[in-house]
């Protein structure tokens, strides 16, 4: 290929990639209201479902039957953008790192589906299950704007800015890895009340469930409070204070849904929608860290400049 077809072919499959990160972000909010209709265990063997590819449909069958019918559409997807990304020189440069990670994190996590049923939705893989699967999202997203020639910003990030991002990244991962437990251990309603715990109690204590689930409260808490700083470091800053307001204005739109969970007794339409907002977030986060962290604009190394529009024109 000419560097003006490698620089098209590469947009074409950055729009796909993009394509398959919002299939698999519904895939996660798909995993979540299987779980809120208690339809984990709807089919219980794998990866079969009572021993046929295409069992007797009832709705909690038709659920989870239905996420696996997903999944499965979108491993192939997968692999064959994939394969058209590797075969060209270029774009498999461009993209080796992650598309790497990406192809190592899709088997584990089609394992830990199967491990989960198998095991009766042990809190151990389905808490995985779902950081993978987030995991694998963002992995995607990258991609994406790898191909599609998204620039950093053009000029280094402040130390502070620097320091915040790392902060609000690993916070907002030990969030996550909190919020699977939480579901996976059902304690979303160890907490009853809001803002307290249970009456005019805000912190009973620390242990068994109600410790698990204080715990995730005061840790979105803290993922917004580093949001805030974040934002307010990176208020004159084009690309990074854009991305800051957005995550921010997701976590705090997450705290009231977290609420709204609570009050109304775990709502299946509440839980799919915590869910969501909860990768959104995670892939918001993922960008501006990446922006912040990565330094000063360059061209990639691979597809030069190809892959702005504008290379087309030059």
């Amino acid at each position: 290929m000419g560097r003006v077809d490698d620089g098209i072919h590469a947009r074409r499959l950055g729009r796909v990639y993009l394509a398959l990160a919002g299939l698999t972000w519904v895939l996660i909010v798909f995993g979540a209201t299987v779980r809120a209709h208690g339809a984990g265990l709807a089919c219980p063997d794998w990866p079969y479902c009572f021993g046929s590819l295409l069992p007797r449909m009832d709705f909690r069958v038709l659920l989870e039957w239905g996420h696996r019918v997903v999944a499965a559409i979108a491993s192939v997807l997968f692999l064959t953008a994939s394969w058209f990304a590797v075969r060209n020189p270029a774009t498999r440069e461009a993209v080796r790192l992650p598309l790497l990670l990406a192809a190592i994190v899709l088997p584990a996590q089609i394992v830990l589906g199967g491990l989960t049923v198998l095991h009766l939705l042990a809190s151990w893989s389905v808490t995985f299950h779902l950081v993978l699967g987030n995991t694998f999202c963002l992995l995607l997203l990258l991609v994406a704007r790898r191909l599609l020639g998204i620039l950093e910003p053009a000029r280094p990030a402040a130390p502070v800015a620097r320091a915040l991002a790392l902060v609000v990244a690993g916070a907002l991962l030990i969030q996550i890895v909190l919020g699977g437990l939480v579901s996976s251990n059902y304690a979303g309603l160890a907490c009853p009340d809001w803002p307290a715990c249970r009456g005019s109690e805000w912190f009973p204590g620390f242990d068994g469930l109600v410790g698990l689930h204080l715990a995730h409260r005061l840790g979105g808490y803290l993922v917004a409070f580093a949001y805030l700083a974040l934002a307010l470091v990176t208020l004159r800053e084009p690309l990074t204070g854009n991305l800051a307001r957005i995550g921010l204005s997701l976590v705090l739109f997450q705290i009231l849904i977290g609420v709204a969970n609570v009050l109304g007794r775990l709502p299946v339409e509440v839980t799919a929608l915590h869910s969501a907002v909860a990768t959104l977030v995670v892939l918001v986060t993922t960008m501006l860290a990446r922006a912040i962290l990565s330094g000063p604009a360059r061209a990639p190394e691979a597809l030069g400049a190809l892959s702005p529009p504008h290379a087309l024109r030059s």
